[in-house]
């Protein structure tokens, strides 16, 4: 605060440096209340960044086993189409011997 704030504050006696008081504790506490919000914030960006990694880990996690299964699934479906094609052949084969 400047002088000329101050001397008029002291020219109110006890109410001019109640009100002195008054402005710097509101002063001081603006400051303060502004470092609390920037902590948080902080924080909040913290726990975000973390979240966002954890989610994208557990996204990978998720892509390679659905890539697993998915690599499952074609070789089985293959199999069995292999399976089912040889039957066929055989069931063939037997049919035109039967018929002979």
């Amino acid at each position: 605060m400047t002088d000329a704030l101050l001397a008029q504050l002291a020219d109110f006696g006890a109410l001019g440096l109640f009100a002195g008081f008054l402005i710097y504790q509101h002063i001081s506490m603006q400051k303060r209340l502004d470092l609390l919000v920037e902590r948080f914030q902080e924080q909040l960006r913290d726990i975000q960044a973390r979240c966002d990694a954890s989610e994208e880990k557990l996204r990978d996690r998720y892509e390679s086993v659905a890539d697993q299964y998915r690599a499952e699934r074609n070789q089985t479906q293959a199999t069995i189409s292999k399976v089912v094609e040889d039957n066929a052949r055989k069931l063939e084969s037997l049919v035109t011997k039967l018929e002979k």
